[in-house]
């Protein structure tokens, strides 16, 4: 029994835990032949990125001992730990693995017999079981219980798999596709996928695309011509065509609305299949051209744009092929309402996205925040910069003139009317000096890709001539440093394909109203700077998307996290909204249908169709102003950091120092700590400062500002509790003068050299096994050291009286 006890978690594992597993066959390498992935030890995430190191926290990678798949689904997750444990002791871990894999199953086992969870379908209630440990489920065994809790009588589409030729599914990515192809085979006619921004939305559609071609529905119809639809030639170029490898001989794009038969996949923007409007007299509907059950799968990238909308011309072309199983994607699903002011009446109107109305509500979703926990999205700080005109609005003096010569009504413009009713060209300079800082100074990088927000194509205009004034060095080595990408801009809309470019330098700074707003591949933007009024969480959600792709390749060159330059002041508004990235809220139908009835004001800005012109009202005078009497400065500036805080992703809205401080006053704990970092050994502190971190205690990453990187984290701590100034560890030394005064002439002068190596490296010197290593190595030896503190009691004795020494005052 002792042995027993005695056992490793590894040697539980080979000598009790798998040969169970192998009796139930389970064939840990045929599932990795199959499906692709390593199901014992099955990591899957990357580790969440240190914005302020730019490197991957390894603690943070979720890693399960095993991962039971049948048919490319994650059944189960077993947790195992060593003999001398509990058979329950892995089971929460199991549960919060089981949870984000959307395996409704958990075990847990230390080699005595197995506790099986199975969870419920909202991952929030558990039954509970006991099994014997020869008793374990087989695959098939395992599967049908499956089947049952998915309500599935019939799994003829989950028969079929991925294809592993070009890459394997990420986590999310696969249970994306199982939900999918769940909700088909369940006969669900309208599915809808909420995945963030950068985190692969087209290769899902191409993996349920190769998995549901040539199948059958539920329904009896069978998957032969697949719509791939847009709103934007910009998101259906070369690498989206080529992601769907297993189609390329009966791949068609639609061009000239000639829509060829005999392809199986079909790529088209929505102006393909409706021109001209109602409104104007030329609508004219393409698509009837085809029969109304022409296809048979439809993927409707980005969904949450006008496609949805029930009064929207283009929801006609989904109606129309309503016999298709459709699937929209989309990474902002939520109902979002925007009141604003139109830019041709001048009157108020509403926005509204009601993709769950005509969808359904996601069978899946990923967030922005699950996305850089798992380190597979980059981490942002927000940085706010709002002048003087911004905070309390501009007044023009009575008689002002605008650029025209027409009088400027004398009236206070505030935030919402810059860049929509006045042009106020030196907050417009603001901006654009204050991002030419932000790059040359700040980031000391003036070729960090950038994208500038703005309100609409004429401030995108005069914001690139603002910027080329401030940046003519850069400008005069290649006049494409800036550029304006816009939809009446050709110049700039060909040089997109350059500023997404990994390897091109240039464009380094675009200028867009909305054209970039969405739905564009832009992994090496590194600014993103806001200098228009949001209200639509979705939009909001979806410029913030521009920065999220990672690039880790080019090494030093490469990107890791990016930067918001927030103009406007609206980033607090989302990021103070604890429902800005969290569970998505649903609101009724019923209420969606209500607001539905009210007529809806079409006239706002849509850079990719012509704009309907309102017939009945007189567009408001747009006045231009430029004035060197108005001086802009800036009347606030600060920053709000993105950190892991208890769990939940938070975003901080003053220093971290301050914050740290604030903190650890709360806590009673603050003596323990103290006495941990001066007593402690290298794990237990290692240990304590990773718990301080997660409750947003940040004593490492304060330990690389200047005014401590000197400091012993004990100091830091310190310092944020009392207040106080930070002791350097040259100072926090010399309180042990007095004590090194009473030792003999040896032993002071080993202390001293060893203090002097505390100086440098901190109190992980203060031990033992330094004295191996110079400037010891080549004076004394080990035994003769030993020999030299024999009298205060051995090594171990003098290194403790030392610390008790240097922490004299505060022990």
């Amino acid at each position: 029994m002792e042995t027993l006890q005695n056992l490793s978690e590894e040697d539980t594992k080979k000598r009790y835990i798998e040969p169970a597993l192998s009796k139930a066959d389970w064939d840990f390498e045929s599932i990795k032949m199959e499906y692709g992935v390593k199901a014992k030890d099955y990591k899957f995430s990357e580790g969440k990125i240190d914005i302020k190191t730019g490197k991957r926290d390894k603690s943070t990678i979720k890693k399960a001992d095993y991962v039971l798949f049948h048919n490319g689904i994650a059944l189960a997750v077993l947790e195992a730990k060593a003999y001398k444990y509990e058979d329950s002791e892995g089971i929460e871990q199991a549960k919060n693995y089981a949870k984000a894999l959307k395996a409704p199953f958990a075990f847990s086992s230390s080699g005595k017999g197995f506790v099986k969870y199975t969870l419920t379908k909202d991952f929030k209630g558990v039954t509970k079981e006991n099994l014997p440990l020869n008793a374990f489920p087989s695959p098939q065994e395992l599967y049908e219980s499956y089947k049952k809790w998915q309500n599935l009588t019939n799994d003829n589409l989950l028969q079929t798999h991925c294809d592993l030729s070009q890459t394997t599914p990420r986590y999310y990515q696969n249970n994306a596709i199982n939900a999918a192809l769940i909700a088909a085979q369940k006969g669900q006619n309208g599915i809808l996928l909420v995945l963030a921004t950068g985190t692969g939305k087209t290769l899902i559609a191409y993996q349920i695309a190769h998995r549901l071609f040539n199948q059958t529905l539920p329904n009896g119809k069978k998957i032969q011509k697949i719509l791939y639809l847009a709103d934007r030639n910009e998101l259906i170029n070369t690498d989206t065509t080529r992601t769907f490898k297993s189609f390329a001989k009966g791949i068609y794009k639609i061009e000239n609305r000639n829509f060829k038969s005999g392809y199986s996949l079909y790529f088209g923007i929505y102006q393909q299949f409706i021109s001209g409007s109602e409104e104007n007299g030329d609508k004219v509907e393409h698509y009837k051209a085809l029969s109304k059950d022409f296809f048979d799968l439809i993927f409707i990238d980005e969904c949450h744009r006008g496609s949805a909308r029930a009064d929207s011309t283009w929801r006609e072309i989904l109606e129309y092929f309503s016999s298709a199983l459709q699937i929209g994607m989309t990474a902002t699903p939520k109902y979002n309402k925007e009141q604003r002011k139109s830019q041709e009446t001048g009157e108020l109107e509403e926005r509204e996205d009601d993709n769950i109305d005509y969808f359904g509500e996601p069978v899946y979703q990923y967030s922005l925040q699950q996305g850089i926990e798992d380190g597979y999205l980059a981490p942002f700080s927000v940085v706010e910069l709002l002048s003087n005109v911004v905070q309390e609005g501009y007044t023009p003096e009575l008689g002002k003139l605008d650029e025209e010569g027409k009088e400027i009504p004398q009236e206070t413009f505030n935030s919402p009317d810059f860049n929509r009713t006045i042009y106020l060209k030196p907050q417009i300079r603001f901006v654009a000096k204050e991002v030419s800082k932000f790059l040359h100074h700040t980031l000391k990088n003036p070729y960090a890709k950038t994208i500038i927000f703005c309100e609409d194509q004429r401030h995108a205009l005069l914001m690139k001539d603002a910027l080329q004034d401030e940046n003519k060095q850069e400008v005069a080595k290649d006049s494409n440093y800036i550029t304006r990408i816009t939809s009446d801009d050709d110049k700039g809309k060909a040089l997109l394909d350059n500023f997404k470019s990994v390897s091109k330098r240039y464009p380094v700074i675009t200028t867009t109203s909305q054209l970039l707003s969405t739905g564009v591949d832009t992994q090496m933007v590194q600014v993103i700077v806001i200098d228009k009024i949001v209200r639509d969480k979705s939009l909001f959600k979806q410029m913030i998307g521009r920065g999220t792709r990672l690039n880790e390749v080019l090494e030093s060159k490469g990107k890791t996290h990016f930067y918001v330059l927030d103009f406007k002041g609206i980033a607090r508004d989302f990021l103070n909204d604890p429902d800005f990235d969290g569970e998505i809220e649903f609101i009724g139908t019923d209420e969606v249908r209500e607001r539905e009835k009210k007529p809806e004001n079409t006239n706002q800005e849509n850079e990719n169709s012509k704009d309907n012109k309102t017939q009945t009202k007189e567009p408001p005078i747009k006045h231009t102003i430029d004035g060197e009497e108005i001086e802009i400065y800036t009347q606030s500036k600060s920053v709000a950091i993105l950190r892991n805080v208890n769990g939940v992703l938070t975003y901080i809205m003053q220093s971290i120092e301050s914050y740290s401080g604030e903190k650890l006053q709360n806590t009673k704990a603050f003596e323990s700590y103290l006495d941990t970092l001066r007593t402690g050994d290298k794990a237990t502190r290692e240990e304590l400062l990773a718990m301080l971190e997660q409750k947003g205690i940040f004593i490492q990453e304060l330990g690389q500002m200047d005014k401590f990187k000197n400091c012993d984290e004990f100091d830091i701590l310190l310092s944020l509790a009392k207040g106080s100034p930070a002791l350097s560890r040259t100072q926090r030394a010399k309180k042990a003068n007095r004590f090194l005064a009473e030792l003999e002439p040896k032993a002071r002068e080993l202390l001293e050299l060893l203090l002097e190596k505390y100086a440098q490296g901190g109190i992980d010197e203060l031990d033992s096994s330094v004295f191996v290593n110079e400037p010891f190595a080549s004076k004394y030896n080990l035994t003769t050291i030993a020999q030299i503190f024999k009298e205060y009691g051995g090594v171990n004795a003098i290194l403790q009286n030392l610390k008790n020494a240097l922490y004299k005052e505060v022990s």
